[in-house]
């Protein structure tokens, strides 16, 4: 195992979800989670995205707050964290603004997508494509890389399925959960783990550590006991 701290940071509601069942369906932007989000992405040497939050929103997450910026300067950290996008098929537009942003961009996936890919070509002159195994994504690699690299914080930001492989590959360190206030329902909308799932006496325990109310709002911080 190596010594980079991984952070799961994601927001779901009371009941779960993490978005509605209509990926699309506008939402009110929640000024104080979005503050929580920016400071703790600040930390972070590295950014864990899953492909299909990187679909769905279009670009990543990007620090704009000026202290937060200032503190990164004095920590010796660039401006930016380097966002590592997280797709084992390539299923990626190059026309994505992400692609576009003023980051470091990589791209975690396998070699049989490279090779498959038609856009393989393309996406490789905007972001440093990066096999982590022949068909499945092996994250011994992929944190040994990172080490090599300088990479020390990673924050994972989701979706289900990325927080899943961190789940089974023993990963996650700790986990920032922002409680919304509001039920979304619905069977098919996501959860913050997906995959598989685990049996009762198979299932990851957490410690909760530190927890914060605003308004109706909670933020409950765990540790992944291990």
């Amino acid at each position: 195992m190596s010594a980079i701290q991984t952070t799961v940071v994601l927001a779901m509601t009371a009941d779960g979800k993490i978005s509605a069942v209509d990926l699309k369906a506008p939402r009110e932007p929640d000024v104080v989670d979005q503050a929580h989000l920016e400071y703790q992405a600040s930390l972070a040497d590295l950014i864990l995205v899953g492909a299909g939050t990187i679909r769905a929103e279009g670009k990543t997450f990007t620090i704009c707050d000026p202290e937060l910026l200032a503190a990164r300067e004095v920590r010796g950290q660039s401006p930016q964290p380097i966002t590592c996008v997280v797709s084992g098929s390539l299923d990626l537009s190059p026309d994505l603004p992400f692609l576009s942003q003023d980051i470091e961009r990589w791209i975690f996936t396998t070699r049989a997508a490279l090779q498959r890919s038609s856009d393989t070509t393309t996406l490789q002159k905007l972001a440093e494509l990066i096999d982590l195994g022949d068909t499945d994504l092996d994250w011994d690699r992929g944190y040994s890389l990172m080490a090599e690299r300088g990479v020390h914080k990673v924050v994972a930001l989701g979706g289900g399925s990325l927080t899943a492989a961190l789940v089974q590959a023993g990963r996650i360190d700790d986990w920032w959960l922002t409680i919304w206030p509001v039920i979304y329902g619905g069977k098919q909308a996501p959860s913050p783990v997906e995959g598989e799932g685990f049996v009762p006496n198979a299932a990851p325990h957490l410690q909760l550590i530190e927890t914060r109310q605003v308004g109706s709002e909670l933020f409950l911080h765990y540790r992944t006991v291990k």
